[in-house]
């Protein structure tokens, strides 16, 4: 018979394991585990359980809730998140699942939480939501358990090998010279413009993203800028968030320049500047809609699919009638 207990530093080793067994499209290793589980700042042991059968470890799952305030959104008080949860293959169809699901869901509940999201909590994330090819059946599982499929996001990548920046773009880019505006590379000057256009304009992580660059110094090899005629930044294009230096992502433009290009010019920059650094892999984690298709358009191919969920709960843990 199986038991339900907190998580404890001495089932680290059984839960990478078990993890690894499970989610095999997305193993870890012990430093990416302290990295985003035990040291995320706003790690709850109340929150991270384990499933226990003779000593065995059997089924894990992890919730979030904000301690801290991230950026602009301060603490979402009634947000919270099931970042992970897998059960041994040995042991599904148990009900082990669900009673790891429901004690989070009851402690989120106590907790004032509301709106439960899976997997998409920010910064430490491993995956969007449930992959819609791998583990297809976990999506079934939650929606059994109340949650809804509000949409998809996709993984994307591209090789590099041979990148040219394609004429008509450098061409567009001549375009925007004539205008005023122009892409430069990152220095520690804009430091401050920079923190302030995206506080203002794409606030939350991407502040998070551009500042932690900024202190690891590495901002100069990371991020490209677009500026307008009055030397103010109006896109910011950014790789690397997580020291993994093909990782692509996130870039913008100020919402009153968009469609003259201005993204179009820092995306196919940054690419070449990645490949001019011998980065020949390019790859985002999430994106959708419209990014998607202009994704699709510059030769990204999609890698993963993933299912966004969440679930509304009451007092009494139940769906909520809205």
């Amino acid at each position: 018979m199986f038991i339900i207990r907190n998580y404890r530093y001495n089932d680290e080793t059984n839960v990478i394991d078990l993890w690894n067994n499970c989610l095999t499209r997305d193993p870890i290793n012990q430093d990416i585990f302290h990295k985003k589980v035990i040291l995320d700042e706003n790690f709850n042991n109340e929150l991270c359980l384990v499933a226990e059968d003779n000593n065995r470890i059997v089924g894990f799952i992890l919730g979030m809730s904000r301690k801290y305030p991230y950026e602009e959104r301060g603490t979402e008080p009634e947000k919270g998140w099931i970042s992970v949860v897998f059960v041994d293959k040995d042991y599904r169809f148990n009900g082990i699942g669900k009673k790891l699901v429901e004690e989070i869901e009851k402690r989120f509940i106590n907790m004032g939480k509301r709106n439960i999201t899976l997997a998409s909590y920010s910064p430490n994330y491993f995956f969007p939501g449930p992959d819609k090819d791998v583990y297809s059946d976990s999506i079934e599982f939650f929606k059994k358990l109340g949650y809804q499929e509000l949409g998809e996001a996709v993984g994307m990548d591209m090789i590099l090998y041979d990148f040219k920046i394609p004429d008509e773009v450098k061409e567009i880019e001549k375009n925007l010279n004539e205008k005023g505006y122009r892409i430069e590379t990152f220095k520690k000057i804009y430091s401050l413009p920079l923190l302030q256009f995206l506080q203002k304009h794409f606030p939350g992580g991407w502040v998070r993203n551009a500042r932690n660059a900024l202190i690891k110094n590495k901002g100069e090899d990371t991020l490209l800028l677009a500026f307008d005629k009055n030397n103010d930044i109006v896109g910011y294009c950014q790789r690397a968030i997580d020291d993994i230096e093909g990782h692509f992502g996130p870039f913008g433009v100020h919402e009153n320049l968009r469609g003259q290009k201005i993204g179009t010019v820092l995306f196919y920059k940054m690419l070449f500047d990645m490949y001019k650094r011998g980065i020949y892999h390019v790859w985002l984690a999430w994106t959708d809609g419209d990014a998607q298709r202009f994704y699709e358009r510059a030769g990204m191919k999609v890698n993963k699919k993933h299912a966004i969920m969440k679930k509304i709960l009451n007092r009494k843990g139940d769906v909520a009638n809205e």
